[in-house]
């Protein structure tokens, strides 16, 4: 026999949070699907305990903040190889599955943030950081490169076609075809150059597509423009005074308000587009295949005393990350006076590309870790996200990431559990305006450590918290 006024269970139901969380409306306002907070959580099925990391190097490297990654792969399909590759202090060196380190170098000019990127053609990873001449491994021999030109870059060398591209102080320069030893230095031609007043803080390889057409370039950003770098012949002689008559490369403004100040924030995801945070703290998507991109960041504009994108440290935006693995999009970001990211924000993939009428769906924030940098080891078979210790008080440790079944996290040598909090919207039962006597609430969870507890809310303040979840057995 149904209670008088009873509320129907379509109205006292939480809808699953597939919208994700949204930061920036108020509890009143967040719309079904909807959270207040998922924080270190997912939605997967159900709403998850998000995966942790694990030590790749089982001792410490030193006192040391990890300022570079790459997983190197060479020798083609008949011998296929792969390093992988970690900067901290004045070293770059091999780290191995197991956690043995190999020094290449210990000549590095001490705690510069460390580039790294391979070219195919050369078989060889190149290393940049702003303050040494380039340099490069090529998993035999680690050598500063000797020709005409070598560049000081202040970010990645990056293959576009047959050359390789870089940013230096006079704007970016490049290479004669098929060559790391010949460069451009200040060329009225084949240095390119902003319309802007700055310099360059990022270089990234892209693709455009058209209907019988794939064009290889890259896309340039200042701190507050972004451009498109393309062209099918680069010039034979880039060191050559006149301009050839064949030079077609170009360099031209998409838009001049929108750029980055993070060059560890660019990334693409494949079919999806590529990603950046930008200086005024937000996240820009260009969708595959196109120049114009649209921001996709909002919901991560704190209004309330969660930390959002808008709580980043701007004096530590250089330190911003974000990378793609197995289908969620993570950024890092430093808050506080922090150098290193310690929130993370995670965008389901899935969501955008299946239902892209709900629009960017994010899940976090993420906190317990202190990673300041990351990269994938995706080829030959792996799947695999490394990151690297970004708190020099943790001292140097390189972590596998996201690890399936791990709810502990790595952080220096120590293990720390990891908690969740979930806040589903604000609940109006049908009828806001009216006072309601709960005699239960029903809760469907699984538990890995620990006992869930569940706090109950009005739009006025706390009523009750921590009370404990009872089990249920038949």
């Amino acid at each position: 026999m149904a209670l008088r006024n009873q509320v129907a269970e379509s109205s006292a139901t939480w809808a699953d949070p597939e919208l994700g969380i949204n930061l920036r409306s108020s509890d009143e306002n967040l719309k079904p699907g909807e959270s207040r907070l998922m924080q270190n959580c997912e939605f997967f099925g159900s709403v998850r305990l998000r995966r942790s990391n694990q030590r790749v190097n089982s001792t410490s490297l030193g006192p040391y903040a990890i300022k570079g990654g790459h997983m190197f792969y060479f020798g083609g399909a008949a011998a296929p190889q792969k390093k992988n590759l970690i900067a901290y202090n004045n070293r770059l060196s091999v780290l191995s599955g197991a956690g043995v380190e190999t020094v290449l170098t210990s000549s590095l000019s001490a705690n510069k943030n460390v580039f790294m990127s391979t070219w195919s053609i050369k078989e060889r990873a190149y290393i940049a950081n702003a303050t040494n001449a380039l340099s490069y491994y090529d998993g035999t021999t680690y050598a500063t490169l000797s020709g005409t030109n070598i560049p000081i870059l202040r970010t990645a060398a990056v293959p576009v076609r047959d050359r390789l591209l870089g940013i230096t102080n006079d704007g970016i320069e490049r290479t004669d075809p098929r060559s790391d030893t010949v460069w451009s230095r200040n060329s009225s031609w084949a240095t390119l150059r902003p319309s802007q007043q700055g310099p360059f803080t990022a270089l990234h390889p892209t693709t455009l597509k058209t209907a019988d057409t794939i064009l290889d370039g890259a896309i340039a950003l200042q701190g507050r423009a972004y451009y498109l770098i393309n062209g099918t012949n680069y010039g034979d002689d880039v060191t050559e005074l006149a301009e050839p008559v064949d030079n077609d490369a170009s360099i031209k403004l998409i838009d001049g308000t929108v750029g980055t100040s993070s060059p560890y924030s660019l990334c693409t995801v494949p079919g999806v587009g590529t990603f950046w945070f930008t200086s005024d703290a937000n996240i820009f998507w260009i969708p595959d295949g196109g120049v114009v991109g649209r921001y996709v960041g909002d919901k991560l504009q704190s209004t309330v005393a969660t930390l959002g994108l808008n709580n980043v440290n701007f004096a530590a935006l250089d330190q911003v990350w974000i990378s793609y693995h197995e289908r969620i999009l993570m950024i890092g970001i430093p808050v506080y006076s922090n150098q290193y990211a310690t929130v993370q924000f995670w965008m389901d993939m899935r969501s955008l590309m299946e239902h892209p009428d709900r629009g960017p769906v994010w899940y976090g924030p993420m906190l317990g870790q202190s990673i300041g940098r990351v990269w994938n080891a995706n080829q030959q078979g792996e799947s695999t996200l490394y990151g690297g210790e970004g708190n020099p008080g943790a001292e140097a440790f390189v972590y596998t990431m996201r690890v399936n079944g791990r709810y502990i996290d790595a952080i220096g040598a120590s293990d720390i559990p990891v908690s969740m909090e979930y806040i589903p919207p604000f609940l109006g039962l049908g009828s806001p305006s009216k006072e309601k006597y709960l005699q239960a609430i029903h809760v469907d969870a699984n538990s890995y450590t620990g006992r869930a507890t569940v706090d109950i809310i009005d739009t006025d303040g706390t009523l009750t918290e921590n009370i404990p979840l009872q089990a249920v057995t038949n």
